[in-house]
């Protein structure tokens, strides 16, 4: 005390100097804190890691419960999906030369979600749209479902982004929702070939990154003529006007089918990024747990090294 009164005491009082008499007078670690703070920050930090762990852990139970009914609901409209595909397959092919006559309008349909925390389904899926648009025109366009397509390929693919459905998954997906999708693609842009890319659900811990097209009804047109000779047709209805309601619900169904197989894997996938968060929480935790234990007893060795060293001073005092 004695010393920390003649620093203040003299004309010129220098921050190093008033340090070098306190660390005199207490132990170096215990001026800084860094005994006590490092065992209260592992305890805060412990204490957060459980918060996130029951999080994550809350998360993962709720994926588990809902994956049951997005899996129900994507095994009844496969059978709708696989004949679409047929019906499709019976039109005839467009021959060679008629192919690379001209140059095709594109549109891509990347389906991702519209949160996160569900491992790498979002990111397949844009990365399967950028490799598809290295061998396309520059002008082909995108019309983006779920907020996190956007996120991905904005920074690459800002120009060609038309349009941004959000909020499908916030209620169960039904046809009614699809067709909705199905008439904003026809709106947004005038396509010959609309490519969809979604992740189609494998099993609850794999999925598979799919791209599926459909040309629409005036690149068919003619090539249509074949396939409605299978068919009769009523005075009163126009083929061309029938066929091209048909593209336009095949489009619909294939849309249909993608979103459930989309929302499926996704729902997989979080349940399990959860589940290894939740994992890795409890590593986490199990070391910080050992690591602050260390730092207390070593704090508890200090202190009883320094109650010993006192008591012998003073027995040596007497």
């Amino acid at each position: 005390m004695l010393g920390i009164r003649s620093v203040f005491a003299s004309p010129v009082v220098g921050v190093s100097a008033l340090r070098s008499v306190i660390a005199q007078k207490l132990p170096e670690a215990v001026v800084r804190g860094e005994r006590n703070a490092s065992v209260k920050q592992l305890r805060l930090r412990v204490a957060s890691v459980k918060s996130i762990q029951r999080i994550t852990k809350t998360m993962k139970m709720v994926a588990a419960a809902k994956l049951k009914g997005f899996q129900t609901r994507m095994v009844e409209a496969r059978p709708l999906g696989d004949r679409i595909n047929y019906i499709v397959s019976q039109i005839p092919p467009a021959a060679e030369g008629e192919a690379t006559a001209k140059e095709l309008k594109h549109i891509l349909v990347p389906i991702t979600s519209d949160r996160g925390l569900c491992g790498g389904v979002n990111g397949a899926v844009a990365k399967q749209v950028k490799a598809l648009s290295v061998d396309l025109p520059k002008e082909t366009d995108i019309f983006v479902v779920g907020n996190k397509g956007e996120t991905l390929l904005k920074r690459t693919h800002a120009s060609s982004i038309k349009r941004l459905v959000s909020d499908c998954y916030k209620s169960p997906t039904s046809f009614a929702l699809a067709s909705e999708i199905a008439e904003e693609i026809a709106a947004t842009t005038k396509y010959d070939k609309a490519t969809i890319i979604f992740n189609q659900f494998k099993s609850a811990i794999a999925y598979n990154t799919l791209s599926q097209e459909i040309e629409s009804a005036d690149l068919m047109i003619e090539r249509m003529a074949a396939f409605s000779e299978k068919y009769e047709f009523d005075d009163e209805f126009c083929e061309n006007t029938w066929m091209a309601d048909m593209m336009q619900f095949c489009l619909a169904s294939k849309v249909y089918s993608c979103l459930l197989e989309a929302a499926t894997s996704e729902t997989s996938a979080r349940m399990q990024a959860m589940e290894n968060a939740t994992k890795n929480c409890g590593e986490m935790i199990t070391k910080l747990t050992l690591q602050m234990n260390k730092a207390r007893q070593a704090v508890i060795t200090a202190e009883l090294g320094e109650i010993v060293s006192g008591a012998a001073a003073v027995s040596e005092g007497k």
